[in-house]
């Protein structure tokens, strides 16, 4: 398996190579960069489009070469072009040749330094990729050497979420990083606009923090019946008056990724983009690993292996599921607007 990383030329690549050094590094994989030679029109024959196609194979070529100096010596790589009809396709047909365990971009031209931005080519990455996509902030740089200090997971208080989160923290233990489950709210407007006290609205929100705090501990005594134990175990929640405050209400360290689930499931159970999901990935401070469905229940078996044959006797995710607690306020809040 590797990590793959698309680059494009007159794009800003050095953040997604940067993470993916990062991450291949991490889980002791080979870097893949590849560069994607598309065209607007299929090849033909002609001397017009012979010529074009080796001009696009050129800069295709330029864009492999401006970012090889940032691989280090101690990360095995491969740089190649791969010609597809569209860098959406020809990146996900590199990343299933190659067998690929996360397919890593760079944020939209557009983006703030620090801030992730998704264009056209990520959106519809995420809208049709089967494996985790890992976005880089604009300008991202993990510090020399680094290794994934910590993985934390979004968690929504939901079957699937723990599903996912329990996948995250065994993918957490393979790295030999640190776990933690975080979930985050805003204020609703649908308080202001209902005129609800600001008390009223304070003792919601407490509650709804308490029961994320309740079902996240259960969470963490499955994840202490692993075999393979990630270096550390925690919780946060963070809260703030819109998304981005949220997440920056909780610490984050230097080599950290959060991974966030889909939100909504689409007819090919791929990842789609709801609002939520759409504003945690755009307001994360870190780089986001996007998991679909498919790659949920992957991270589900990976941790049920670790489950499995445990002298404490922890329970299998299946028996586990059967065991959270009913939506109840978590699920009232959640359908809310929140910012």
């Amino acid at each position: 398996m590797s990590i793959v990383v698309g680059v494009a030329p007159g794009h800003v690549s050095e953040g997604a190579i940067n993470l993916g050094v990062l991450l291949a590094r991490s889980y002791g994989r080979e870097l893949v960069v590849a560069a994607i030679n598309s065209a607007a029109w299929p090849p033909s024959e002609s001397a017009v489009d012979s010529e074009y196609q080796r001009f696009l194979v050129e800069q295709a070529e330029e864009a492999l070469d401006a970012v090889r100096p940032l691989v280090p010596a101690d990360v095995t790589a491969r740089f190649l072009v791969h010609g597809a009809s569209s860098a959406r396709r020809g990146l996900l047909e590199v990343s299933e040749s190659e067998g690929a365990m996360r397919l890593v971009v760079g944020s939209a031209g557009n983006a703030a330094a620090g801030e992730i931005g998704l264009g056209s080519v990520s959106t519809g990455l995420l809208q049709g990729a089967d494996l985790p996509v890992a976005i880089a902030p604009m300008g991202y740089v993990a510090p020399e050497g680094a290794r994934l200090s910590r993985v934390t997971a979004a968690y929504s208080g939901t079957d699937s979420s723990v599903e996912l989160v329990l996948g995250a923290a065994a993918i957490a233990a393979e790295a030999g990083a640190g776990f933690r489950i975080a979930s985050f709210h805003t204020r609703p407007r649908s308080f202001v606009s209902a005129n609800i006290s600001l008390r009223a609205e304070d003792e919601v929100l407490a509650e709804w923090e308490r029961l994320i705090r309740e079902r996240t501990a259960g969470i963490l005594d499955q994840i202490e019946g692993f075999r393979d134990l990630p270096a550390s175990l925690e919780t946060a929640v963070g809260s703030g008056d819109g998304w981005g405050s949220a997440l920056r209400s909780i610490p984050w360290q230097e080599s950290e990724v959060l991974v966030v689930g889909s939100s909504s499931l689409g007819p090919l159970a791929r990842i789609s983009l709801g609002s939520h999901a759409a504003k945690i990935v755009r307001s994360s401070p870190v780089p986001v690993v996007m998991v679909p469905r498919r790659a949920s229940e992957e991270y589900a078996a990976r941790a049920d292996a670790k489950h499995g044959t445990d002298p404490r006797g922890f329970p299998r995710i299946e028996e586990a599921r059967t065991r959270t607690p009913r939506p109840g306020l978590l699920d009232w809040t959640r359908s809310r607007d929140f910012g």
